[in-house]
């Protein structure tokens, strides 16, 4: 009986282990999927910043006669 029981307490506790190493695994993926859309959000408002300052930066000189230096 003692014997039973402790087969059934060993595969209780494997069922459980397994369980809660599946449960961080998801969680994990779950959080670096996140990270990773912030990396991408932040990229991008770079990227925007980046191009409108080219374009404010090319506008600015047409108006000043194309030279680099300012006057």
């Amino acid at each position: 009986m003692a014997s039973v029981l402790a087969l059934l307490g060993g595969l209780l506790a494997l069922i459980v282990v397994l369980v809660v190493k599946l449960q961080l695994k998801s969680r994990r993926r779950t959080e670096n999927f996140e990270g990773q859309q912030i990396e991408r959000q932040h990229r991008e408002a770079i990227r925007h910043t980046r191009a409108n300052n080219t374009s404010v930066a090319v506008h600015n000189r047409l108006f000043d006669g194309g030279g680099g230096r300012r006057r």
